[in-house]
């Protein structure tokens, strides 16, 4: 069986290799399209900035993606079928030169195998919902963001301009303050955003210093042509982070699965100690004025087995179907002000998920590693649909489009959403088309793309039923 485990772990970092050269379009078709860079420098300043989101991003998407099924549930073949299903798919659309989602092809193939195996009740429903609501959702999103940006950036009217970009980035830093102290975002990811935001200024205050009176589009379009370097860093970070999150939430379901297999028979199932696996216990609750709070106890790791919570140190069970505080419980003090007559209060909820201290580092590191070296290798029938077919792009827009795709891929992959990049530059890009007249935007190219997307999940959730059945065949 830990041979099994390996080789889903192989697989799963192959699928990230994959995801890394399918995806590389997303972060580097606007500028590779408006001739910013060539492709070969495209793919090396995206890969760069893929490695970078480790230091950037927490595990709120894995912790989604390792949740979307009860790992209580399944075993590894499952994950094994999903994974395979995934892979088989993102090579069919890439060698089609069919931009569809890797996060989505990922979280089918993990829902459809575990189905096979254990029926309906075995998904997150709610979390499948949310996920299917977000594939329309992220482009329509990145659409409004890109089609907002260009407006702005395209007005003349430089006072106006200046005071809606001020009072705009004043209301994305109060909500990404927020995120920080109510949603475990890292506080690097909020000045990221901030120092990006500063710079966009500076530089548009400098050319209309230097060039105010005398604008010529040539000059215009150098400036453009320097700041698409950000902003497609910007959003080859947002890709990075969003993507490797979703490949570390399966190898981490694995590890849970194997983890728990070795709790109950330890002889017969060895783990070594680099793939021991916890999780953290969060208590969410509302303060006096309303607000979501988290109490986080310090040092405290657990695992869960069945429907109890247990203390990863002590074997302990802390709560009993994961609202009944056991009394006799060592630490059951920690947890007192959040419990009444022996059960959680209604207005709190647990919360257990897998964070960067909590899992082994070759992991994050290697995931994150694997799509940055995918993204080398890159996806040129990909970069010329995304480049060119939904709507010619011009260095201004490029940088509209990945600024809000990237906006949009720091905010949401910070719910914990697991969003598809793919979809979220295109309605990007659909946006900044937009703002020239609709009919800018090929339609025909879009309306491919969407039925795509649709199928993609249940597509790959049929695939992955398919190759569990096959496996089960055979094992």
């Amino acid at each position: 069986m830990f041979t099994l485990l390996i080789t889903v772990i192989v697989i799963a970092l192959l699928f990230d290799l994959v995801n890394g050269f399918h995806d590389a379009a997303n972060s580097i078709a606007t500028v590779v399209s408006t001739k910013v860079l060539t492709p070969f420098q495209a793919v090396v300043w995206a890969a760069g900035f893929n490695v970078l989101a480790f230091w950037v991003f927490d595990m709120s998407v894995g912790n989604t993606v390792a949740k979307t099924v009860n790992n209580n549930a399944i075993d590894l073949w499952v994950i094994l079928a999903g994974l395979l299903a995934a892979t088989f798919w993102n090579l069919l659309t890439w060698r089609l030169g069919i931009p569809s989602s890797s996060s989505h092809t990922l979280i089918g193939g993990f829902a459809g195998a575990a189905v096979a195996h254990a029926g309906f009740g075995v998904i997150d429903s709610s979390g499948i919902l949310v996920i299917i609501a977000f594939i329309f959702l992220a482009p329509v999103i990145g659409g409004i963001l890109a089609f907002g940006i260009a407006l702005i950036t395209m007005s003349r009217r430089f006072f106006l301009k200046f005071i809606v970009v001020i009072t705009c980035s004043i209301g994305i830093y109060f909500l990404m303050d927020y995120m920080v102290l109510y949603m475990d975002m890292k506080k690097e990811m909020m000045w990221i955003v901030v120092a990006m935001l500063v710079i966009f200024i500076l530089a548009y205050i400098y050319y209309m210093v230097v060039h105010g009176k005398r604008q010529t589009a040539l000059k215009e379009s150098n400036m453009y042509k320097r700041l698409q370097l950000l902003s497609s860093a910007a959003f080859s970070l947002g890709h990075g982070g969003a993507d490797s999150q979703k490949v570390m939430g399966i190898i981490c379901a694995a590890l849970l699965v194997y983890g728990n297999l070795n709790r109950e028979h330890p002889n017969e199932y060895p783990i070594p100690s680099q793939f021991k696996i916890s999780e953290v216990i969060q208590v969410s609750y509302k303060n006096e004025d309303g607000k979501t709070m988290k109490f986080k106890p310090d040092e405290l790791t657990v695992y869960s087995k069945g429907e109890n919570i247990h203390d990863a140190s002590t074997d302990e069970i802390i709560f009993k179907e994961k609202n009944k505080l056991q009394a006799n419980y060592s630490n059951a003090s920690l947890f007192q002000p959040y419990v009444q007559n022996g059960k959680l209060k209604s207005e709190c909820k647990i919360i257990t998920k897998v964070n960067s201290h909590t899992m082994p580092f070759w992991i994050s590191f290697g995931c994150y590693l694997m799509i940055a070296i995918g993204t080398l290798f890159g996806g040129w029938k990909i970069v010329k649909t995304m480049g060119t077919k939904i709507t010619k792009v011009s260095p201004l827009e490029g940088v509209c489009a990945e600024t809000a795709g990237a906006l949009t891929l720091f905010v949401v992959s910070n719910l914990g959403i697991p969003v598809s990049t793919t979809h979220t530059i295109t309605g990007s890009i659909i946006g900044v088309g937009a703002t020239k007249r609709l009919s800018a935007v090929r339609w025909g190219v879009t309306i491919n793309l969407l039925w795509a997307w649709i199928l993609t999940i249940p597509v790959s959730a049929i695939l992955a039923a398919g190759f569990y059945y096959l496996i089960c065949m055979f094992k």
